[in-house]
Formats: structure tokens, C-alpha cells, sequence
């Protein structure tokens, strides 16, 4: 009997020793799955948080691309704005000379419109000589209808020819006529060395030799108009048609120099802009 009540004792003690470690290993296993919860729920916590960022980036590298583009787009227009600007600078030569074409024609027909105005007033005044002179009696009128003034008749017998043989010899070089204005400015320079056209002459026989490729007879005829006319308004043109003239031929040290003595002569010049150009192409090479 006694040892029955140590068994059932025994038995008793065992299953409550089982009971607290049961009670103790639930206790543990439900804080292991309170912590995987807290850390399952951190994770979930940060993968919203990279989520986040990840659209922040992507919004962010999505600007960059937009202005990548916006560049680019600037760029293009810049450099097709330059390129167009170029082209321009190209046609400044050419609208240059057309300029100066037709500003030397109004001063043709002015000057033929001063030479007729003048040749009709002493066609006007020649009554009144010929009234003087009858006063002083028959010899003497007779010698003046024999001989009219001098005066009278230089500017329409002189400056009228010297005005159309130029203008003839011009429209020649427009039409590319070269060799026959050469000859005529040259018959023009022969009669007329000294008229406010004469350093144009010489300055269009260039002109002509350079569209032949002539450039030595080119530079040949701008140097005479430099030492014959330093004076005269087409000093500037010919100082940088002489200066490209030696770029053909590949004088670059020369072309330099009278590229730059032009620079220096003739700063507010058109041409003077045009050489600086030159010497930029130069030095850059």
C-alpha cells in the first residue's frame, strides 16, 4: 500500500514536471512567433520604404532623360543656327559688292544728271554771249560762233564719254565678259588717269583677274591702285582681295601680314571685319 502511494507520488510529480515544461515551451514558442511577426512586419515596413525610393529615382531619372532630351534639342537648333549663320557670313561678301554695284551706279547717273543739267545751262547762257558779242561788232561775232567757250564744252565733250565708257566696261564684268572689261578699263585708265573713277578702274581689273584665278595679275593691279591711289575708297577692298589673292596661292605668311595691315589701317572698315575672319581662318590651320 505504501508502495503504491509512492508510485501514484511518482507518477503524479512526472506529470506535472511535463505540464510546466509543456506550459514553458509554448510560452517560448509563442514569443519566437511574436518576434518573426515584428520581424516580418520591419521587412514589410522597409520594402515600402525602397519602393518608394525606387519611384523616387525613377521620377528622377526620367527628368534627367527629359532634360538630356530638352539639350539635345538645343543643341541641334544651336548648331543649325550657326550653320545658318555661316552661310550668312559666306553671302556677305557677295551682297557686299552687289551694294557697292549699285551704289557706284546712282553715282553714275547722278554725275550724268549734274553733266546734263550743266550742258543745258550753257546751252541757256550761250544766247546771251552771242548778244555780247554783236554789240562789239561783226569781227568779234563771227569769232565766237566760230569758237564757243571752252568752259562750255569740256564737261559735255570729256566727262559724259568717261561715264558711259565705265559703265560700259562694268556691265562687261557683270556679264563675265572678264577679258574685254580688262581692256576697257584699261582704254578708260588711258583717256581719264585722274577722275574719281579711275582707283574703281583699276580695283575691277583686279576684280577680274581674281574670277580668272589670274592672281598674280590680280595682285599686280591691286598693289598699283594702293600706289597710285592711297587715297582713294577702294584702298580698303584692295588691301583684302590682295590678302586672299595670296591665300590662293598659299602665301600664308603674306596674307597675314596685309590681312592685318588692313586691320590696323581700316578698323571701322566692312572689310577690315571680313579680314579679321581670314586671319582667324589662318592662324587656326
Amino acid at each position: 500500500m505504501l508502495k503504491g502511494k509512492k508510485v501514484l507520488f511518482s507518477l503524479s510529480f512526472l506529470l506535472l514536471f511535463c505540464l510546466v515544461f509543456l506550459s514553458a515551451d509554448n510560452d517560448q514558442s509563442k514569443k519566437a512567433y511574436e518576434l518573426m511577426y515584428q520581424d516580418i512586419q520591419a521587412l514589410k515596413v522597409q520594402v515600402q520604404e525602397l519602393s518608394a525610393i525606387l519611384k523616387k529615382n525613377s521620377a528622377d531619372l526620367q527628368e534627367l532623360k527629359d532634360q538630356v532630351k530638352t539639350l539635345g534639342d538645343l543643341l541641334r537648333r544651336s548648331q543649325a543656327e550657326q550653320n545658318s549663320f555661316k552661310d550668312e557670313l559666306r553671302n556677305i561678301p557677295v551682297q557686299y559688292q552687289l551694294l557697292n554695284s549699285r551704289l557706284e551706279e546712282m553715282q553714275f547717273q547722278m554725275s550724268t544728271l549734274q553733266d546734263i543739267m550743266q550742258a543745258l545751262q550753257n546751252l541757256t547762257n550761250q544766247p546771251k554771249v552771242e548778244e555780247k558779242a554783236q554789240a562789239k561788232g561783226s569781227k568779234s561775232q563771227v569769232a565766237k560762233k566760230e569758237q564757243p567757250p571752252a568752259e562750255t564744252q569740256k564737261p559735255t565733250v570729256a566727262t559724259i564719254p568717261a561715264q558711259e565708257m565705265y559703265n560700259n566696261a562694268y556691265g562687261d564684268y557683270l556679264k563675265g565678259n572678264y577679258n574685254l572689261a580688262i581692256d576697257s578699263f584699261r582704254l578708260f585708265l588711258q583717256q581719264y588717269p585722274n577722275t574719281p573713277l579711275s582707283d574703281n578702274a583699276l580695283y575691277w581689273i583686279g576684280e577680274c583677274y581674281y574670277s580668272q584665278g589670274k592672281y598674280d595679275e590680280a595682285i599686280e593691279s591691286f598693289n598699283e591702285l594702293l600706289l597710285s591711289y592711297p587715297s582713294g575708297d577702294k584702298v580698303p577692298a584692295a588691301y583684302l582681295k590682295k590678302g586672299m589673292s595670296l591665300m590662293q596661292q598659299g602665301k600664308k605668311d603674306e596674307a597675314l601680314a596685309t590681312f592685318k595691315l588692313l586691320v590696323s589701317k581700316y578698323p571701322l572698315q566692312e572689310e577690315a571685319k571680313l579680314a579679321q575672319q581670314k586671319i582667324n581662318e589662318l592662324v587656326g590651320k
